[in-house]
């Protein structure tokens, strides 16, 4: 797949590049080939001009010589005759053709007397067409004149330039034709193709060389980017993406690296979740299979006749609804945690006084205190009721597993504090008892489910009422936590926000 990327990057750039110089082609060939003619004309033009200068100091200085003007005039371009040619003025006229480098041409006003160079065509003419004498008689008038009416009468497309030969007192005398082949023009123009073509060719080598290079540039993220992913594919997470680019892909880099932090940080949440769940099971499966062995074990020995003391039987049979009630409440602790973990189990929230729940876990729980001959204390601050959404039941199962908590870990003889406090926006609620120290490490771990106190005391429980509150805490947006320590005691603390 990177070769093909590589190819196909190389391939459309080769194409836009080959696209470009067809363009420029066309455009060169449109542009260049009026160019070429343009400069060609004027190039004839100043040698026209030239040549016709020539001839104008050539007969004037024949003229100065000469006495006889009209005789001499007429010598050189009879009406009707040829033009007479000595010596001196044979030479002049070949000396001329040689600098016009194109057929040269003398002609007079009607057309019928010609002097010819030696150029395309060595014979005279004596009639030329009409478009041709249209170009002669406007040259006449005294212009330069620029026509391809000879083309036919030549014979091939020819480009003339039509100059007058004027006298002292710039009247024309005869006019100088200078053509010029277009068949020569086309043969620069396929110079400058030839040139064109040759240019075009190294520019598409060295285009397709840098495309190379600059393909392999551009790919080389995207290689990275291809690996990086290959490794996301097989949850390998360990190593970031590296890439130094600042523009778009740069920017994908960033994402690929924020996705790949996501990823192992969902990868390690499942992995302890999955450990969660095994220690879940194996720890459910163990404080099951105690009360399940103890009724069990005791309903074979009745059955079995093995206990037939009616004392004996009626302790086996306490010691079946001791074991009954304890699977109960995990049971129900536990189907009450599965419960609030759900996020699709919604509580419904209602105005509630948080002192009146407060009263009211204080009250059901001083039976149980005086068993332990403890004491309940409430301290509060808080004179004013305090209202709060929430559910009144789950607030109360909440207070009562704090402070139940409380009374199991305490001493015998000691007392538990309640206090409330407000502090800002918050009320605070703080349970406070003398027992044993929570260690720090364990103070992260005591929500967590079946977690057991390190304590050498054998107390009863299931280890889920304060995962149980942990839970009821985070549904009403309440603040959970523990501070324990030798000096101090243990203090749990809710939080609880008023707006």
């Amino acid at each position: 797949m990177k070769n093909k990327l590589t190819k196909k990057l190389i391939l459309y750039f080769s194409l836009t590049l080959l696209l470009f110089s067809l363009v420029i082609g066309l455009a060169f060939r449109f542009l260049f080939s009026k160019q070429t003619i343009t400069i060609h004309t004027e190039e004839m033009s100043r040698r026209a001009a030239v040549i016709a200068d020539n001839l104008s100091d050539y007969l004037s200085e024949q003229d100065s010589v000469e006495n006889d003007n009209s005789s001499s005039m007429h010598g050189m371009m009879g009406s009707g005759s040829s033009m007479k040619m000595d010596m001196h003025y044979a030479s002049f006229i070949k000396f001329m053709d040689q600098l016009a480098m194109d057929d040269l041409w003398i002609v007079d006003e009607h057309a019928q007397t010609i002097t010819v160079g030696h150029g395309m065509h060595q014979k005279e003419y004596s009639e030329l067409p009409e478009d041709a004498q249209k170009v002669i008689k406007q040259v006449y008038a005294g212009k330069t004149a620029t026509s391809n009416a000879f083309s036919n009468f030549i014979g091939e497309p020819t480009v003339t330039v039509g100059e007058p030969i004027k006298d002292t007192n710039g009247n024309v005398l005869a006019v100088v034709l200078l053509h010029s082949a277009v068949s020569s023009v086309h043969k620069e123009e396929r110079k400058g193709y030839m040139l064109l073509l040759a240019s075009i060719l190294i520019a598409w080598i060295i285009g397709l060389l840098l495309s190379v290079i600059l393909s392999k540039k551009f790919i080389a993220p995207i290689n990275k980017m291809s690996t990086f992913t290959d490794d996301l594919v097989i949850e390998n997470y360990q190593k970031p993406l590296l890439i130094s680019e600042k523009d778009e892909i740069g920017q994908l880099g960033e994402k690929l690296n924020i996705l790949r932090e996501r990823l192992l940080t969902a990868k390690n949440q499942r992995e302890n979740r999955e450990q969660a769940q095994k220690d879940f099971l194996s720890t459910v499966s163990h404080e099951l299979r105690t009360p399940v062995t103890v009724i069990r074990g005791s309903l074979e020995s009745l059955t079995d006749g093995l206990v037939t003391q009616p004392e004996k039987v009626n302790e086996y049979h306490q010691q079946l609804l001791n074991e009954a009630i304890v699977l109960e409440r995990l049971i129900n602790d536990l189907l009450e945690l599965s419960r609030l973990e759900n996020p699709e189990f919604s509580i419904t929230k209602e105005p509630v006084p948080i002192n009146d729940v407060l009263s009211d876990s204080l009250r059901s729980l001083r039976l149980k205190a005086a068993e332990k001959e403890q004491i309940l204390t409430l301290k509060t601050t808080v004179t004013q009721p305090v209202i709060i959404q929430g559910d009144y039941g789950r607030i109360r199962q909440l207070l009562v597993i704090l402070i139940e908590n409380a009374l199991k870990f305490a001493p015998v003889q000691t007392a538990i504090t309640i206090d409330t406090e407000l502090k800002k926006d918050s009320l605070i609620i703080s349970i406070h008892n003398l027992g044993p120290t929570i260690p720090q490490k364990e103070q992260t771990q005591i929500f967590t489910r079946f977690h057991r106190s390190q304590s050498k005391q054998q107390l009863d429980g299931t280890g889920l009422g304060l995962a149980i509150a942990k839970e009821i805490a985070d549904r009403h947006q309440f603040k959970l936590s523990v501070h324990s320590s030798t000096e101090a005691g243990t203090t749990f603390y809710l939080k609880i926000p008023l707006k």
